[in-house]
């Protein structure tokens, strides 16, 4: 088999493939993650080779493209951790539960050192706009 391959995507991480290898043993097309060794030896050296590169057959580019475009429009992200501005207030992600909705789509606000010593921390859920 002496096809020439493509690269489609690129990692700098070995765990960020394992969303897309099942996907294209699923669907029968040949991949390759070149320098995926390389990288899971000595993660400190995946930028400087490049990351760890998706490829495929040029005959599979379509179908491949395919498969990245449903992987990519399906994924969610996670708001845990990160630190965002509501209602003039600083908060922090969390993954704590609406009392009032169930939603895990909260956030524990940030107080400063002193206030942080006369006052509780609330929570905020982004989904009922209940405050907890």
């Amino acid at each position: 088999m002496n096809e020439p391959l493509v690269t489609i995507k690129t990692f700098y991480y070995d765990s960020e493939t394992m969303l897309y290898e099942p996907r294209f043993k699923d669907a029968g097309l040949y991949y390759f993650l070149k320098d995926q060794k390389t990288v899971s030896a000595d993660p400190v050296v995946s930028n400087a080779i490049g990351g760890i590169k998706l490829q495929v057959r040029e005959k599979d580019l379509e179908a491949a493209k395919a498969i990245l475009k449903e992987i990519d429009d399906n994924r969610v992200e996670s708001d845990f951790g990160k630190e965002v501005k509501i209602k003039g207030k600083d908060y922090k992600g969390t993954l704590k539960e609406c009392p009032n909705c169930g939603n895990e789509d909260t956030y524990l606000e940030k107080l400063g050192f002193w206030k942080s010593i006369s006052s509780k921390p609330k929570h905020y859920c982004k989904a009922c706009d209940t405050e907890f």
